[in-house]
């Protein structure tokens, strides 16, 4: 990933972009981080959604700011309303409106062919994963957490692009932003349960099993997983491997801050 900073009235705002995209100009592919807005206590200080507990306005322009960094305007911006930790996929059509006005209910994943418009997944420990075929110009962002990897939602994105778009996932690239890591990833033995009977063969390898007697999932081994198995190839792939809950200096940690947080996110769109 690439560090960006541009100055901005107080705390200079910070982003991220991925080192797979770089050849492509034409698809932007941005990740935020929590600096460079104006939320203050627990939300500070880029917090970009509306669902945390946070002024309207400041959330307004903390979005402005970030969309003016990268470079894209406040009017191309497709978001999801609600993540639901589901596997629903939205297709984002020329009709589709788009805008700060419009928002999807109830997904946890976009998709489109259509120029100029931005796909944007809000996220603090889950993964924005970005998608982008550069031979059918198709892009996608999903939002990843562990019931949305249970449920395949990598490899169901990888399938609609290829029955809708006639994407060959080998030319797909995928990048997946910063969210919780193996690191600090604790969970409990019921859901090493639930992903051995989702993935019986495979399941072992996404938990690390710690000196102290807990567990620890390692939600990036199952992503890249699930790409391999759609045929991404993996030089296709690029994980960030920062792990949020590590850098709450950088990004915000549902898990780390218990509950109490902003969300930063992932934004990508087709020029």
């Amino acid at each position: 990933m690439r560090r960006h900073e541009q100055a901005q009235t107080g705390e200079n705002l910070i982003y991220y972009s991925f080192d797979l995209f770089e050849p492509f100009p034409q698809v932007p592919c941005v990740i935020s981080t929590r600096l460079g807005g104006v939320s203050e206590g627990y939300l500070r200080s880029l917090n970009l959604s509306f669902r945390v507990g946070d002024e309207e306005q400041s959330v307004i322009t903390n979005r402005s700011r970030f969309y003016t960094a990268v470079g894209i305007e406040a009017e191309a911006i497709v978001a999801q309303a609600q993540l639901v930790h589901g596997t629903h996929i939205a297709m984002v059509t020329s009709q589709s409106p788009c805008g700060v006005q419009h928002k999807f209910a109830e997904t946890d994943g976009l998709v489109t062919n259509v120029p100029n418009r931005a796909l944007f997944i809000p996220v603090a420990d889950c993964a924005a994963v970005a998608f982008f075929d550069p031979k059918q110009r198709v892009i996608a962002m999903i939002h990843a957490g562990w019931k949305g990897v249970i449920g395949r939602i990598v490899q169901k994105m990888i399938s609609t692009m290829n029955e809708a778009y006639g994407s060959n996932p080998s030319d797909i690239l995928v990048s997946v932003s910063p969210s919780i890591g193996p690191c600090c990833y604790e969970v409990r033995e019921d859901l090493v349960a639930v992903f051995t009977t989702a993935f019986p063969t495979q399941a072992h390898s996404f938990f690390l099993w710690q000196a102290d007697g807990t567990i620890h999932l390692d939600m990036w081994a199952a992503i890249r997983w699930q790409l391999q198995e759609s045929a991404i190839q993996d030089e296709h792939i690029e994980i960030s491997s920062i792990c949020t809950a590590c850098h709450t200096d950088l990004f915000y940690s549902h898990r780390t801050e218990k509950g109490k947080t902003g969300r930063f996110g992932g934004l990508a769109v087709l020029h």
